[in-house]
């Protein structure tokens, strides 16, 4: 007799006891711990790369007018806006403001938990599920975004130095070397990127480790997704979609960086610091790579101590440069917390509102 198909072990889907409850809790201390960090980092790092006290600091708020305040926000909303450029190419079919709201929703989520990308990507899935796209087509959306956004990542700091040098500007050791290494990782990665996109053995191994992610995590609504088996289809979808929308991703994903830039620029301008151009986009520069280590939610306190110290060095006041910079993180990471979480209760009060006339109209008549 033929053997059946095999079945996977309960137990390693969905542990349960005191090892998971012991991985709850440390799940918990996790968080505690990254987020007293950041505000650790914040609190007394912050102060002491500036060399000013919080008094000091908060005196230059006062700069600010309430119009200043609104334009700001103006800023803020347009890039976001701006990015859905590059989100719709990577979904055909998601509309502007659909790609906004997943920006928004995700961003939330990944604020406010160390590590939160992954949060915030699965949050991102289940919308899109409901919207009615695959998950096939999520994943070519979530792999072609992401390998746009660190590219970008990677290329800032070499063309701040490179600004910084046509500017006759002294560059900091730092950041050159983060251009350097910029640059090389910058190579690894397109190199690899295009290696995955053209070879199937590249994309079987991710697929493999996109079955042992979806174990580990207990993610039950991809469980019956057999990622190693669709690894080469799902490769030629893939470069197929970065075929014809790598224009508009990189449209998208540097018009985005840009608007950023320029609203650290006002920031730091209103504020009343005297820093060039060239200058405030070292500072950015900084951020985009210390965005990288997301040891803290959203890398507060990493990329607000990197961001003072390169304006400090360049000349820029201190207590001005502490300020321009939490300013800057106020609405790129602490606004996105809020107005991400409103249009997520919206949306789920919407949802469960239209789930339930669609059930009553439906129900047989009595």
């Amino acid at each position: 007799m033929a053997p059946g198909p095999a079945v996977r072990p309960a137990a390693r889907d969905a542990p349960h006891g005191p090892v998971a409850e012991h991985r709850d809790w440390w799940r918990v201390v996790e968080v505690i711990a990254s987020i007293a960090l950041g505000a650790a980092l914040l609190i007394w790092g912050l102060p002491l790369v500036a060399g000013e006290d919080w008094s000091a600091i908060g005196s230059v708020f006062s700069e600010l007018s309430p119009w200043q305040v609104v334009v700001l926000g103006l800023v803020w909303q347009f890039g976001l806006w701006i990015h859905t450029i590059a989100l719709c190419a990577a979904l055909p079919g998601l509309s502007s403001p659909r790609a906004w709201f997943l920006n928004q929703t995700g961003s939330a989520v990944s604020n406010i938990l160390p590590l939160g990308g992954a949060a915030g990507t699965v949050l991102n899935y289940s919308t899109a599920r409901v919207w009615g796209f695959s998950t096939s087509a999520f994943l070519r959306w979530a792999v072609a975004t992401n390998i746009w956004d660190t590219l970008g990542k990677l290329i800032v700091p070499a063309l701040a130095v490179l600004w910084l040098v046509a500017a006759d500007a002294t560059s900091p050791d730092a950041l050159v070397s983060a251009a350097v290494a910029g640059v090389v990782t910058l190579g690894l990665l397109v190199a690899l990127t295009w290696f995955m996109l053209h070879r199937d053995v590249g994309m079987k191994v991710i697929g493999r480790l996109l079955d042992t992610l979806v174990r580990s995590l207990h993610l039950r609504r991809l469980r019956e997704e057999h990622f190693a088996d669709d690894a080469v289809g799902f490769r030629r979808d893939l470069a197929d979609l970065v075929a014809h929308a790598w224009g508009r991703l990189t449209v998208g994903k540097a018009a985005y960086a840009a608007s950023q830039a320029f609203l650290l620029w006002l920031c730091v301008t209103w504020l009343g610091g005297d820093a060039s151009p060239p200058v405030v986009f070292a500072a950015f520069a900084a951020e985009r790579v210390l965005s990288l280590a997301v040891i803290t939610p959203g890398a507060t306190g990493v990329v607000e101590i990197g961001m003072t110290g390169t304006l400090v060095w360049f000349g820029v006041d201190p207590a001005i440069a502490a300020a321009s910079v939490l300013l800057y993180r106020a609405f790129i990471i602490g606004l996105e917390i809020p107005f991400g979480g409103t249009a997520l209760l919206w949306w789920l009060i919407r949802t469960r509102r239209s789930r339930r006339r669609a059930k009553a109209s439906t129900a047989p008549a009595p």
